[in-house]
C-alpha cells in the first residue's frame, strides 16, 4: 500500500488532471470522499494495479489526509472537500456584449415612393396597391378537409 501510495503522491498532478477527466474539478470546488475514491480505483486499474474496494478506500483516507496537510483540500464536513488548486481555474468568462436596441418598426411608405418605380418615376402600373388578407378571409378562402376527402 506504500508503494501504491507513493505513486499517487510522487504523480499527484497526473493523478489530479485524471479526477480531472473523470469528475467536473475545478479551483475552489467541492469534491466528494466517494468522487475521489472511485478516482483512486479508476487511476490505479488504469495502472493495471488491482485494489480491492475497502484497501482502495484506506489509500484515498491517507491521501485526502495528505492533501488536507498541503491544503490541497479543506474539510466541509465528513464526506466532502473543497478543492484549493489553483491550476484548475477556470478561464475567465469575457461578458456579454450589451444587446442592441430593437429595431424600430418601418413606417409605410409614402403614396409618391410607393408609386415610384426603380428610377424614381412614378408609373401608372405599380400604383395600384392590394390591400392585405387577415387570417379570417384565408381561413374562409381554405376548402374545408371533408370537401377535399370527398372529390377523391
Amino acid at each position: 500500500m506504500d508503494k501504491t501510495f507513493s505513486l499517487i503522491t510522487q504523480n499527484q498532478k497526473d493523478f489530479l488532471n485524471f479526477l480531472r477527466t473523470k469528475y467536473a474539478l475545478f479551483h475552489l470546488s467541492n469534491v466528494f470522499f466517494r468522487d475521489l475514491h472511485y478516482g483512486v480505483m479508476a487511476y490505479l486499474d488504469l495502472k493495471q494495479i488491482r485494489y480491492r474496494y475497502s484497501e482502495a478506500e484506506d489509500l484515498t483516507r491517507r491521501l485526502v489526509e495528505s492533501w488536507q496537510t498541503q491544503e490541497i483540500l479543506r474539510k466541509i464536513d465528513a464526506r466532502a472537500y473543497m478543492l484549493n488548486y489553483p491550476d484548475f481555474k477556470k478561464p475567465p468568462v469575457k461578458p456579454a456584449a450589451p444587446a442592441k436596441p430593437a429595431a424600430k418598426p418601418a413606417s409605410a411608405p409614402s403614396q409618391s415612393s410607393a408609386a415610384a418605380g426603380p428610377s424614381g418615376a412614378s408609373t401608372a402600373v405599380g400604383s395600384a396597391q392590394k390591400p392585405e388578407t387577415t387570417v379570417e378571409e384565408a381561413v374562409k378562402a381554405t376548402p374545408a378537409p371533408e370537401a377535399e376527402a370527398g372529390q377523391n
